[in-house]
């Protein structure tokens, strides 16, 4: 639907901490090409760290024509601060909806969840749930809480709450949204759930040409034709760095002119985990506007991830980002909906092939066929991963909300059982 005025404005509820930049960095394109599609986004952050920044965002979301108010996050007494801080959001929500005239509310994972069930839920507003994957589970997974304590019980309660109050609710994955639908149980049907695209603007991220490409690396002290590989994102015992450096071992046994690019906001973690090998490595802490340019200037992505149950639910914005930039990508297949990229031979699954194999694919396959990787590659983004993509996906998941009756996502919904 294509409108010259916005007829359906969105609060959008985050929650965000200093490192993360998904609001600037993913979301405000999305919302900035869904105002041509009649609809109106604005945002309350809840969020901690530097004010400066804060003021940096108000003004990165005014820029696109996106309101913006900002709520700090209580941060003591461990885990209370914060939770106290959700439920108190409440009255915040209720502020944000009567200033902005909002006729929709969308919390984005189990916090803003606590706080729009605090402001009312759907008595209030409409709801656009964003799953955001599996945050509880996830906290099982990497942090460690107990799967059958009180905890637990009370946020997964609170996410089927959140699905059946829902009007839509917003996936990365189908896996995602079969997990959900079993949970919250009837009336919840399968045309509540609507996979989105994790996509990223390809007029941004783009492949460089040879001339353009070697410019870039020798910035990097870098020579033209060595492999280049690229990892772009936060560290942590889930992201493998581990799988990453005995990769970087193996290609350097076969090519020793190879280099490894680390783009992280964690760079001390970084070399310290890398030991010798950081003699080789270039660990980098750049501005989100500067990443572009380092991956298309790369010959190959790295996307491992530990499986684990939560993962079932993550859709990594870094596959989109090596995709767009014409980089095949080496990492953990299990982790999003990475299938047709796979079965086009641009994804190096671990799970299927050694670290040997892959360093063996890099340099005597996709090294010897750059062009041709780089072309297919960007073809593959563009299909699966692109901003244009996001937008269709994001467009369907709002028509059941316009109190038309028309609920045109069901045929983009994923199959389920009945």
């Amino acid at each position: 639907m294509t409108s010259r005025e916005p007829d359906l404005r969105i609060l959008f509820v985050t929650w965000d901490g200093p490192q993360v930049s998904y609001l600037e960095s993913l979301f405000l394109p999305i919302f900035a090409g869904l105002r041509q599609r009649g609809a109106k986004f604005d945002v309350l952050q809840f969020r901690w760290g530097n004010e400066a920044l804060t003021r940096e965002i108000g003004e990165l979301c005014r820029s696109h024509g996106i309101g913006y108010r900002a709520v700090p996050v209580w941060r003591w007494g461990g885990a209370a601060g914060p939770f106290l801080s959700a439920i108190a959001g409440g009255r915040h929500v209720r502020r944000a909806v009567r200033e902005f005239g909002s006729d929709v509310v969308m919390p984005r994972g189990m916090m803003p969840s606590i706080s729009a069930l605090s402001a009312g839920g759907r008595k209030l507003r409409p709801l656009l749930f964003d799953a955001d994957g599996l945050p509880t589970d996830e906290r099982v997974d990497v942090s460690g809480l107990p799967a059958t304590g009180a905890t637990y019980r009370i946020l997964r309660d609170i996410e089927a709450q959140t699905v059946r109050l829902s009007t839509s609710v917003l996936v990365r994955t189908r896996a995602n949204a079969e997990i959900l639908y079993h949970r919250a149980g009837p009336p919840v049907t399968p045309e509540r759930f609507h996979v989105v695209a994790n996509g990223r603007d390809e007029g941004v991220f783009h492949p460089f040409d040879e001339a353009k490409r070697a410019e870039v690396r020798r910035e990097l002290g870098i020579a033209p034709e060595a492999p280049l590989l690229v990892y772009a994102g936060s560290l942590g015992p889930q992201y493998r760095l581990d799988a990453m450096k005995a990769l970087f071992q193996e290609v350097r046994r076969l090519r020793a002119d190879a280099r490894f690019l680390l783009l992280t906001g964690s760079p001390e973690q970084a070399r310290e985990a890398l030991g010798e090998e950081g003699e080789a490595a270039l660990v980098m802490r750049v501005a989100p506007g500067e990443v572009p340019r380092f991956l298309a200037a790369s010959d190959v992505g790295l996307a491992y991830r530990a499986i684990s149950f939560s993962m079932q639910g993550v859709a990594p914005v870094k596959l989109s980002e090596y995709l767009l930039c014409g980089l095949p990508v080496i990492g953990t297949a299990a982790i999003g909906d990475t299938g047709a990229v796979a079965a086009d031979g641009l994804f190096f699954d671990d799970a299927g092939g050694g670290t040997a194999e892959a360093a063996r694919w890099l340099v005597e396959d996709v090294l010897t066929k750059r062009e041709s990787y780089r072309d297919r590659t960007r073809a593959a983004g563009q299909a699966h991963f692109s901003l244009g993509r996001s937008i269709e996906d994001y467009a369907r998941a709002l028509e059941p909300l316009r109190g038309n009756g028309k609920h045109l996502g069901a045929a983009g919904a994923p199959t389920l059982p009945s």
